[in-house]
């Protein structure tokens, strides 16, 4: 009887089959009959008799013989895989790292270390790195940090000698860098010189329209080789594309690198710098070196849903994409920009002293002064004109509404250009100007074009309609005009709006617009459920829209169908950031803004609009009482300079906020963030008194930040109170 334990002899007839499989048939089986009872409890009859049994078994075949397939995939067959599914290994990453320089000599005036600056790690193959901004030493200040990426390493590369056949194809050493940042017109392949025998050839994006002679050369950027021209079989005979090297000719290409984890850097570690004044040392590490992919690295990434995007498709895809391919930036911002800066309602638009409920309100489009509301009392239409910046005051004289209007007992909307013209009055379906009270005419008579039909009244912009606004347009290309209006019609949950020219108590359309009809929600971001729909009144004040339902008032900015998305960048500031940073710090170098604007470009979607700049700083300044712990001059000085320090960190657009890591977009300074500030300064027992003074030197309760904005902190006055005792 033959032992168990002992493998039987190889059979000298039969063919080898490799053991490549991870998965086999019944290990499948078995896996998905674990896997009946979770997903589906009510399958008991797990027996090999059951049909759906079978179909597993007959799934689990399949699936055997195609890992037994793939497995047996030649490298070849890999590579055009990856092509084809549009996967690349990436080549090696640069090191990024922040550089602390110290001056030696004992000067104390103005030094600057300009950007560009190289610096060097020890050792026999040492990794350059440059500095990407400038670095400016004041006065007494002996040292600073900025940061500086690694230096590209040129490599010369003879890739093998030709054989004279068509196709020939030469892997390189290493993978060549190449651009990651998305450019409008990308050159195919890496910046690659390749030579034959010495001689240049150039390279192709493909064979296509190559001759027999034309020297050049295509990079296959999945298998990491340079590939010249193939014989194509054609009618009449082979076609070859592209010249074929000669046999025994030399093939040679320089490409630059980086050096990978062999370049690697480490916290602390010395480093050479030309300056005979300066020394350098390596303060921290912002990105390690990592080595170029291999295909299973490549392809772990892409199932992984990693691959480095070429494309931005939202807000986020453009801030990941600058802030990768964009040195010299502490913050990206790319945001629609869609909140007013001031979210305070004007006095007159509250309730109280507004009516609760009114039919419509109405506020001159251009330089108002008032709101005038009007409300039904006991069916009577009535006005109440209010200022827009206080309480109190009657209806002013020509307030009244017109007969016609009065006799419908309706009121729908009124608009007026301004405090002192002609008002126009909209009732059911028609419109009415001040002084005809005989010659209403049908609203879709006096606006043409209004979307509706008879057939479908409930939805036509011509009748019944909810509020109309009008918007003081001085935005035109040919500069301020004040006969230029928008003009919004609501009705239900949408909106109508068109551009108009005004002239003699008639609004006519302007010639290069079109009426667009669209939703409030995504015209008017941030309005709440209840005024997204049938509003009673839309108000118009210094741009902002101011919705009007029921006791609610709520402001938002309009979004236009063609408005762009604000591109924000706050650069890299080195300076001490509880100190007040001198005037221009947060100015966007001109070759920044550039690089950003192509990176956008290059990036963003067909049809989509970006504007690229600095975000809107909000100046304010701080007044606080503070009590020490001792009432000496010098811990009184110390306790103040600590405390003025701890103000201004906090507020610091790249290293304040909550987190440390710069105050957040669009977030307002209310007092009690000083009180939280000062409370944690341990030199202060305590903070009896504190005032927010906005950028005209008035006294504030909260600073407004912009959607989008942040905020400089210019002035700290700190009265320093009596010690107990």
């Amino acid at each position: 009887m033959a032992d168990p334990s002992v493998p039987p002899a190889p059979d000298p007839s039969g063919v080898p089959v490799p053991d490549l499989d991870d998965l086999r048939f019944q290990p499948l089986v078995d896996a998905a009959k674990r896997a009946l009872p979770r997903r589906v409890p009510e399958w008991t009859d797990h027996n090999v008799s059951d049909p759906g049994i079978t179909l597993i078994e007959a799934c689990a075949e399949r699936t055997d013989q195609l890992l037994y397939r793939v497995h047996r995939m030649t490298g070849r067959q890999r590579f055009a895989l990856l092509r084809l599914m549009g996967i690349t290994p990436l080549p090696a990453s640069p090191t990024r790292i922040v550089v602390a320089f110290t001056r030696t000599d004992g000067s104390t005036g103005r030094r600057e270390i300009p950007a560009g600056t190289v610096v060097r790690t020890e050792g026999e193959e040492p990794v350059v790195l440059a500095t990407v901004a400038p670095l400016v030493l004041e006065g007494a200040r002996t040292t600073g940090a900025v940061e500086a990426d690694e230096r590209l390493v040129r490599v010369t590369e003879v890739l093998g000698v030709a054989d004279g056949r068509p196709a020939g194809r030469f892997p390189t050493r290493h993978r060549p860098w190449r651009p990651g940042a998305p450019v409008a017109e990308p050159p195919f392949g890496p910046p690659m010189t390749v030579r034959v025998g010495g001689v240049e050839w150039r390279a192709v994006p493909t064979f296509a329209g190559a001759g027999p002679d034309d020297r050049a050369h295509w990079w296959d950027d999945a298998s990491c080789e340079v590939v010249f021209g193939p014989l194509v079989p054609a009618e009449g005979g082979a076609r070859q594309h592209g010249k074929v090297p000669p046999e025994g000719a030399r093939i040679g290409a320089e490409y630059d690198v980086f050096r990978g984890r062999e370049g690697g850097v480490q916290a602390g570690a010395p480093l050479a710098v030309a300056q005979p004044d300066l020394t350098a040392v390596v303060e921290a590490v912002v990105a390690a070196s990592e080595e170029a992919e291999d295909w299973r690295r490549a392809l772990e990434r892409a199932g992984l849903g990693l691959a480095p995007p070429r494309r931005a498709v939202t807000a986020a895809d453009h801030e990941r994409i600058i802030d990768e391919h964009v040195p010299g930036l502490a913050r990206v911002r790319v945001t629609a920009l869609t909140r007013p800066t001031d979210s305070r309602v004007p006095t007159a638009l509250q309730a109280p002293p507004r009516p609760p409920d009114v039919l419509t309100s109405a506020v001159a489009a251009r330089d108002p002064l008032r709101a005038v509301h009007y409300y039904d009392d006991s069916g009577v239409i009535t006005p109440r004109a209010l200022p827009l910046e206080q309480q109190g005051g009657p209806a002013g004289d020509g307030d009244e509404v017109p007969g016609p209007v009065r006799d419908a007992q309706c009121l729908d909307a009124m608009i007026r250009t301004d405090e002192t013209a002609p008002r126009l009055w909209f009732y059911r379906d028609q419109c009415l100007w001040d002084g005809n009270d005989r010659s209403s005419r049908p609203v879709k008579e006096e606006f043409p074009g209004l979307p509706g039909s008879a057939d479908d009244p409930a939805h036509s912009f011509w009748a019944d309609l909810d509020a109309v606004a009008l918007l003081a347009d001085p935005q035109r290309d040919d500069g301020a005009d004040d006969d230029a209006y928008e003009l919004f019609f609501f009705k239900g949950e949408t909106f109508y709006h068109r551009a108009y020219t005004y002239s003699d108590r008639s609004f006519v359309p302007r010639a290069e617009s079109r009426g667009v009809t669209s939703l409030i929600s995504e015209s008017f971001p941030g309005l709440s459920p209840e005024c997204q729909e049938q509003p009673d009144a839309v108000v118009v004040v210094g741009g902002v829209f101011y919705f009007v339902k029921g006791t609610r008032t709520e402001p938002a900015v309009w979004r236009r169908e063609d408005e762009p998305l604000h591109v924000l960048l706050v650069p890299h500031v080195t300076g001490d950031p509880t100190v007040r940073p001198p005037d221009g710090a947060f100015g966007i170098p001109p070759q920044t803004l550039a690089s950003v604007v192509g990176v956008v470009d290059a990036s963003r979607l067909l049809g989509e609009r970006l504007r690229v700049g600095e975000p809107r700083y909000h100046s304010f300044g701080v007044e606080a009482t503070v009590r020490p712990w001792s009432s000496t001059r010098a811990d009184v000085d110390e306790a103040r300079t600590a405390a003025e320090g701890a103000l201004r960190r906090f507020f610091h657009p790249t290293a304040g906020g909550p987190d440390g890591r710069g105050w957040p977009w669009g977030r307002r300074v209310h007092a009690g963030d000083v009180f939280d500030v000062l409370e944690k300064v341990p030199r202060l027992r305590g903070t009896t008194d504190v005032a927010l003074i906005d950028d005209g030197g008035r006294p504030v309760t909260s600073v407004e930040v912009s959607d989008g904005g942040l905020v400089l902190l210019e002035d700290v006055t700190l009265r320093i109170a009596p010690t107990d005792g």
